[in-house]
């Protein structure tokens, strides 16, 4: 993808929180199979019963969907006294995050149905996950366990950080990085990487992390937890970033 280019999105997709049983069902089932085929998991199906994250009350998933079928799924799960699947190989680390007293939640369960999405479904999911966390949420700090690969990506693109050397997950079955991105700072990091186009006011930052979309659905919500960031046009009609600062920081009821 070229740099700070605005994906686009197939038509009628849209991306939202999963609602009821069987959207969860076909979003965990379409983990699994993913999973499965990049060897994480064994092709056993007693995992979508047993596997305690994807049935853990502390998870949040959304989907992308479009007429009734699921084609795309990401999550993520709550801080909580029973963990998150990074703890398991990443003790230390994991406390030294909890210690500086952020609210914590660990991005999981990737998934698309690969033979039906275009790659850019992906940053579709992403930006509704960090909106959502950051607004609805008020979240201060994603974590995430993932290979090499996704590793960079997520660096490169998104502006999550390495916090550790690649370790064997037993998790995941896999060697990967804990990678983490605090999302206030986010804002200043991705607003630098990602400045707004002059003509369009557009960037893949606001696309990311302030922009609504008629695909993007959230739910309603008495009270944000967040206000929405703005936009100021200045004398010439063109749109400023107004990114948060470290005294904007909502409070979390």
């Amino acid at each position: 993808m070229a740099r700070n280019r605005i994906p686009t999105i197939p038509s009628g997709v849209v991306i939202r929180l999963a609602e009821g049983g069987p959207e969860t069902e076909a979003a965990n089932r379409l983990v699994y199979q993913n999973y499965v085929e990049d060897g994480f998991w064994e092709s056993d199906e007693t995992q979508l019963e047993t596997n305690r994250y994807l049935h853990s009350p502390h998870r949040v998933a959304w989907v992308a969907i479009k007429d009734g079928e699921v084609l795309g799924t990401l999550s993520i799960i709550r801080d909580n006294p029973q963990g998150l699947p990074s703890d398991t190989a990443q003790p230390a680390l994991m406390g030294r995050l909890r210690a500086a007293g952020e609210t914590l939640a660990e991005v999981s369960c990737l998934a698309t149905r690969r033979s039906r999405v275009a790659p850019q479904i992906v940053l579709w999911l992403m930006a509704w996950g960090m909106q959502y966390c950051f607004y609805n949420e008020g979240l201060d700090r994603l974590v995430a366990s993932c290979k090499p690969q996704h590793a960079d990506f997520y660096e490169s693109v998104l502006c999550f950080s390495k916090l550790s050397a690649p370790i064997y997950y037993e998790y995941s079955h896999a060697v990967g990085y804990l990678i983490s991105l605090q999302l206030l700072e986010a804002h200043q990091l991705l607003a630098a990487r990602y400045p707004v186009d002059p003509i369009s006011g557009m960037s893949l930052y606001r696309f990311l992390l302030v922009d609504p979309h008629p695909s993007l659905q959230f739910p309603a919500v008495a009270v944000p937890r967040r206000a929405r960031v703005a936009t100021r046009p200045n004398a010439a009609g063109q749109y400023h970033d107004s990114v948060p600062t470290a005294s904007a920081r909502a409070k979390v009821a």
